[in-house]
């Protein structure tokens, strides 16, 4: 995981003074970081946030919880009175120095959004540039809910999620930010297809002679000659399912594999395969298939 220095990780924790934070940061775009931070404070009467430094970024909020009193100050200025319900969505410009005063407990996730990462979306796209970020204040997006929940597992448990699935789903997150918020639309000749054979036996083949590595969508987006983002949709649309999905099928697939040896332990299995620890290796694995690993092997001897 790599160190935060803008509006993300420890440093808005600081910000906010909050009693828990956790936060993810990658680097699968060409110039910038993607990053999203969850922070919580569980006591009330917070009080005013610490100025947040200007910098060219927006800072997207998604509440996890009701936070039915606080007020929001642009540049020192009110602008905003009241509460936000948990599920909804709020964006704020950091170029404009917001600060808050909070009096109800907090749980939120910050996805931080440069300028410099708008551009990196826009430009693998083939599309126009993104201007800005506006949404409804506190207005509920389905999608935006549905990408901070599938990123708390990896908040949660960040050695456990691997570089590809953290990737994808920031990725994921931020290009649909582009698209909802800031307008962005693909001209007619940038609609795109999948890969070419080669690029799939290319990438597959590397996805699993590295197994065992935690690796990122960067090496075979490379080995195809594409961008992450071409490279994730592409390879999607052409195989049936995600890069991290695909990897992650293939890591059970080759535990089933070892199971059939006798006596070979679990935690040995689970690092041949890639998995983080033996526990990821069983939560894993019982998604799939349905049964633990120990089960699984006592069924199929």
């Amino acid at each position: 995981m790599q160190p935060a220095h803008g509006a993300y990780g420890e440093s808005l924790a600081r910000y906010f003074r909050a009693d828990a934070s956790s936060h993810l940061v990658t680097s699968s775009l060409r110039k910038s970081r993607l990053a999203v931070t969850r922070i919580r404070r569980d006591t009330p009467g917070h009080g005013m946030t610490s100025p947040v430094p200007r910098e060219s970024a927006f800072s997207i909020l998604l509440q996890l919880r009701d936070c039915p009193r606080r007020e929001l100050f642009i540049e020192g200025r009110s602008v905003y009175r009241g509460g936000y319900r948990a599920s909804t969505t709020s964006i704020v410009n950091l170029e404009e120095e917001p600060t808050a005063y909070l009096e109800s407990p907090f749980d939120v996730i910050h996805f931080y959004v440069s300028r410099t990462t708008l551009n990196d979306v826009a430009d693998s796209q083939g599309a126009p540039r993104v201007g800005t970020l506006n949404c409804e204040r506190g207005a509920f997006d389905p999608t935006v809910w549905h990408l901070g929940q599938a990123l708390l597992p990896a908040l949660e448990r960040p050695g456990e999620m691997g570089a590809m699935y953290a990737e994808h789903l920031l990725l994921a997150s931020h290009t649909y930010f582009a698209f909802a918020f800031g307008g962005m639309r693909l001209p007619a000749h940038c609609q795109r297809g999948g890969l070419a054979p080669w690029q799939i036996r290319c990438a597959t083949e590397l996805m699993i002679e590295r197994l065992k590595e935690d690796l990122s969508l960067a090496e075979p987006a490379a080995a195809c000659g594409l961008s992450i983002s071409y490279f994730s949709r592409a390879f999607k649309r052409s195989v049936g399912t995600p890069p991290h999905r695909w990897l992650l099928l293939q890591r059970v697939l080759r535990a089933k594999s070892l199971l059939r040896e006798a006596d070979r332990p679990l935690v040995e299995i689970a690092a041949a395969c890639g998995f983080a620890d033996q526990s990821h290796f069983t939560r894993v694995f019982t998604s799939i298939v349905g049964a633990s690993p120990g089960a699984w092997r006592k069924q199929v001897r």
